[in-house]
């Protein structure tokens, strides 16, 4: 075992070593709608500018990809302890203070993402039932970009849920000693 890592059931291990390979596989994901973002402003400024071509569906296509790339990484960074985080009082009380603190933390932000997750769920199905379109070129049904954020939500409030049992059952550190690490296991 790591010096960081106690005696855990191998199960649970297993499963926070799959979620980590899922949320990292979602982050590359990411990645990869950054990449195309940039290829499709860079192909509509070319097309616009040099070509004198249209570029309509540009627009279209970018909103969907930062839609994306916001919600659906918002859950990555929430599981990898990577969210912007004000921890000034943690400094100054003691472990068991700071890891009470950390749960109500923990527990204030689940409740957010569910609320989320329940709004954006009845957005969603909204969106389904109306069959409304984008009044872009590609006059798509809503439903399919509102996909990113209904699942955003849908994979925020898992990573909420999980960490927040990870904190009661004492499996992780509330506040890592160095705030450039990840989740420390005890």
């Amino acid at each position: 075992l790591d010096k960081g890592l106690t005696a855990m059931p191998v199960s649970q291990n297993r499963i926070e070593k799959a979620l980590d390979k899922l949320f990292h596989g979602i982050a590359l994901s990411v990645g990869v709608a950054v990449i195309l973002t940039v290829a499709v402003i860079s192909y509509g400024v070319l097309a616009r500018e040099v070509f004198k071509l249209s570029d309509v569906w540009v627009t279209d296509v970018t909103t969907d990809l930062m839609g994306y790339m916001t919600f659906v990484g918002t859950a990555t960074l929430a599981w990898q302890n990577r969210h912007l985080k004000v921890d000034v009082l943690d400094h100054y009380l003691k472990p068991r203070a700071r890891r009470v603190l950390g749960v109500i933390s923990c527990s204030i932000v689940t409740c957010v993402s569910l609320v989320l997750l329940w709004l954006t769920a009845n957005f969603w199905f909204d969106a389904w039932d109306s069959n409304e379109r984008s009044w872009g070129m590609l006059s798509i049904p809503l439903w399919i970009p509102y996909l990113s954020l209904f699942g955003g939500t849908v994979l925020l409030s898992f990573a909420q849920i999980v960490r927040l049992a990870m904190l009661l059952h004492e499996r992780v550190d509330v506040i890592p000693e160095s705030s450039l690490s990840g989740v420390v296991r005890r």
